[in-house]
């Protein structure tokens, strides 16, 4: 079982079932030889250096009859299809040691031809069905693609609609059989049957996956055509089959052997040199050595003076190209005995391909955290009925072929909808989360990733949400930009949002959730969200340069404006600081709305702390009046700016 483990076979439990010890073999995607008795024969045979024998297989006997049949293939569900008639068979229970042989395995016997199909199904790795013959209408098969919403009934009595390109056989009439999945009840062995058609095919392993997953159904016929059997083995597999039905079930051959296939799945050549396997491997192995492990892999190695060429079984579709036989080489020699050493490596001079800066990325997490949001990461899926709750379409969105699920069934263009879905699963009062990853856009019917950093803050204070922007906008140097106070988010409360642009360009959108989106989602609260491009905030972030400490002192004053209502007051800070070179600084220092019905004129106040500065001299009381002044008619015939009166 070790040996197993540690050249990729992983075997790590076992089973007692009376006198038989059964081994739990965990099979990779890309070993489908695995999935059968005689492939995990093959293998250990391999490991251990012990001789192989397969089942005997006889080539079957004079044709007695001709049963006609047509068939009608569509190469892209089945690749191969090989299938023989046999009459006068006799319906019985099957052996006891070959239902003993069943009953290991998990597999409840039912009678001699079907317990045989699922014999040699795990004794070979490639499924088998058998069809009564006087069952199919019109003696035709044609195999195709379902419509989608046909009914069907498996061998089983359970009724399915399937589901588009589902691949089917049909006879002259009605649909017989669910290729690689389950057979049909109307066309399935009964204990009345006579003659049966066999059949051993290839089928198509991604259509075979999407109706398993699209119906809830599997079988272990489709957990084999879903990695792909073997397709140079249909033919003997039918002899295996017809040979066992022969023997327990009696009958006479009544057709030629059909074998219609797409190409010739014969094996194929393959080299490997010994300079590039101990340039792979970073150890050299003996010659002989690599020959004899070849050799016991069943490679048919010749050696030449350069390395060996090699003959691949179609059993062996993993094994493409010259680094998988390197890997053959190695697992079979065992990777314990690769000598332990310490990794050595050389600092990069240049930078590598696809090579990702995250260092304005780390520097946006920090703003963030120090702000008080929680990281939280979400898959890049979301649901048809989460997009359509936001107000978006889901036809911008790239649609996944076979989804795992409906909450899982398109790709994300905004990192919002799944920020707000957090939500129900976190109790916080004040919460504030942010996700800083992928979306994936739709342009020119391609799509095209992009990063994004998202945040959504629980609460009523506008302000207070907006500060983060301002502070990320700020630690970023990105200045001048405008916002505007609309916006295409369908998501977003219209009145209450804005679009933040730097020379046309947009940076992000932000703004209050919608409240009938909230509603959808049973959120009472005000949720408040953001959304920047992290490309684009990139491009437009600056590094500022040192410039010396001045040596004259500046002059500070705190100035108390009053505004009308809905007056940008950034735009008004930015106005403030390009008024004069020597205004150093603005800093909105105090919001308050004083007074009451009577005292309006006292609503909407805003306090700037100003700060004047010459660099080579200090400023005058009479050159800082000046530039305030200059400053009160600007913002006077500008924004309707008025200096607060003095209470009374």
């Amino acid at each position: 079982m070790w040996k197993m483990t540690e050249a990729g076979l992983t075997c790590e439990a076992t089973k007692k079932i009376g006198d038989e010890t059964i081994l739990d073999v965990e099979v990779t995607a890309n070993r489908p030889d695995w999935m059968s008795i005689v492939g995990v024969a093959r293998e250990v045979a391999a490991i251990q250096g012990v001789p192989f024998r397969l089942p005997k297989i006889n080539d079957l006997p004079k044709r007695q009859q001709n049963f006609p049949m047509d068939y009608k293939i569509d190469y892209e569900v089945l690749e191969r299809w090989s299938a023989v008639i046999i009459s006068d068979v006799t319906i019985k229970p099957s052996p006891d040691w070959m239902q003993h042989r069943l009953e290991l395995v998990g597999l409840r016997p039912i009678n001699n031809i079907v317990d045989i199909t699922n014999y040699v199904m795990f004794e070979l790795g490639i499924p088998m069905h058998a069809f009564d013959y006087d069952e199919i209408r019109g003696q035709i098969m044609v195999v195709e693609k379902a419509k989608g919403g046909e009914e069907f009934t498996t061998v089983d009595e359970l009724i399915y609609k399937l589901p588009k390109d589902s691949m089917i056989i049909r006879d002259s009439e009605r649909i017989i059989d669910l290729c690689g999945i389950k057979g049909g009840l109307n066309s399935g062995i009964k204990a009345a049957t006579k003659n049966i058609l066999i059949h051993s095919t290839i089928d198509n392993p991604v259509l075979t996956r999407r109706s398993s997953i699209a119906m809830g159904l599997r079988s272990d016929a489709s957990a084999i055509y879903e990695r792909g059997p073997d397709k140079g083995g249909t033919v003997q597999t039918l002899k295996r089959m017809a040979g066992l039905i022969l023997e327990l079930a009696g009958g006479k051959i009544a057709s030629p052997l059909t074998d219609i296939k797409k190409d010739k799945f014969e094996p194929r050549n393959l080299s490997l040199s010994f300079k590039n396997l101990k340039r792979i491997l970073g150890i050299k192995i003996p010659e002989t050595e690599v020959v004899q492990i070849l050799s016991r892999l069943n490679l048919s190695p010749k050696k030449n003076a350069l390395g060996v060429n090699c003959t691949i079984p179609t059993y062996r579709g993993d094994i493409k190209i010259e680094e998988d036989l390197a890997e053959e080489v190695a697992r079979i020699y065992g990777y314990n005995k690769f000598p332990t050493t310490i990794p050595t490596g050389k600092v990069a001079i240049q930078k590598i391909p696809y090579y990702f800066n995250d260092s304005l990325i780390l520097k946006i997490k920090d703003l963030l955290t120090f702000s008080g949001y929680s990281e939280t990461k979400n898959l890049s899926l979301i649901s048809k009925e989460l997009i359509i709750r936001f107000g978006m379409d889901p036809d911008e969105s790239f649609r996944i072929t076979n989804p795992v699920s409906l909450e899982y069934e398109y790709m994300r263009t905004s990192l919002i909808p799944s920020l707000v879905s957090a939500i129900k699963i976190n109790t916080a009062e004040h919460l504030k989360l942010f996700e800083i990853d992928k979306v994936y856009l739709k342009i020119d019917k391609k799509a095209v990733e992009k990063y994004k950093v998202a945040g959504i803050y629980l609460g009523d204070n506008f302000r207070k949400f907006k500060t983060v922007i301002d502070l990320i906008l700020s630690k970023l140097n990105i200045e001048n930009y405008d916002i505007e106070f609309e916006t295409d988010k369908p998501y977003l409360h219209q009145s209450n949002a804005g679009t933040i642009k730097l020379k046309g360009v947009t940076l992000g959108e932000f703004g209050e959730i919608n409240p009938s989106v909230l509603a959808t989602m049973e959120i009472p609260t005000k949720v408040f969200c953001f959304e920047m491009d992290v490309e684009t905030l990139t491009k437009s972030a600056k590094t500022k340069l040192f410039s010396p400490l001045p040596t004259n002192p500046a002059q500070i004053e705190d100035l108390t404006l009053t505004f009308p209502e809905k007056t940008r007051i950034g735009l008004v800070v930015r106005t403030i600081i390009s008024m004069n070179q020597f205004v150093k600084s603005v800093q909105l220092n105090d919001v308050y709305n004083a007074g009451g019905v009577s005292s309006s004129a006292y609503k909407n106040n805003y306090t700037f702390r100003i700060e004047y500065q010459n660099p080579d001299k200090t400023l005058t009381n009479e050159e800082a009046e000046k530039i305030r002044n200059e400053i009160l008619t600007t913002l006077k015939s500008k924004f309707g700016a008025s200096i607060r009166a003095a209470d009374s």
